[in-house]
């Protein structure tokens, strides 16, 4: 088998797994499942990928990469907070809107494997004490009263709960109309930095 083929067919297995596993979860999912979707024999998933586990790792890192470029871009950049946080939302709803299995994934692994989701993260390059430090070189914490680390939990609640809920939030709030979902989200990324900037009082 050519390098090629073989790397078409590796990509075309973890984009079967990534359907597989948001669809049914990490632990209801079975590597036929995935051999189906993917249009091959279990023998030759078992040739690429000899465990579930692994092929999770795979299909978690590659899911992730989609994402986290863009966020640790934007925490190592010295754009003022006025234009980091409508950014840094743009990023994390984008992101979910391409690919909602994301904070689905992450739950999962939190679950199953609580050390390996900080470990890759800090692999990736996420390095949250840094922009806590940039942050509070910008003066706006100032007088404040709380810790920059409990404003970054209120961006990734506010952006992600919305996703990591969204069969309930969808059901409850939009009578399952997927449309008015996903525009409800587009409208979110306008709304996020407005609660946002009004929590640091920026004028």
């Amino acid at each position: 088998m050519s390098m090629e083929l073989s790397n078409q067919v590796e990509q075309e297995i973890l984009e079967a797994a990534e359907k597989v596993f948001y669809r049914k979860g990490k632990g209801a999912a079975s590597m036929q499942d995935i051999a189906d979707e993917a249009g091959i024999t279990r023998t030759l998933l078992n040739y690429y990928f000899r465990s579930k586990d692994k092929l999770f790792d795979a299909v978690f890192r590659r899911t992730m990469s989609y994402m986290v470029p863009r966020v640790v871009e934007l925490m190592n950049s010295n754009l003022p907070m006025e234009e980091f946080l409508p950014g840094i939302v743009e990023v994390f709803i984008d992101s979910m809107i391409e690919k909602p299995q994301i904070p689905i994934f992450v739950l999962q692994e939190l679950t199953a494997n609580p050390e390996r989701v900080p470990q890759m993260m800090k692999e990736l390059g996420v390095d949250p004490a840094k922009t806590v430090s940039r942050m509070k070189a910008d003066n706006y914490f100032d007088g404040l009263g709380y810790d920059p680390r409990q404003f970054i939990m209120s961006i990734l609640s506010l952006c992600i709960f919305p996703f990591a809920g969204k069969p309930m939030i969808r059901s409850i709030m939009y009578n399952d109309d997927e449309v008015a979902y996903i525009e409800a989200m587009y409208e979110r990324k306008k709304l996020v930095p407005k609660i946002l900037e009004q929590m640091l009082k920026i004028q």
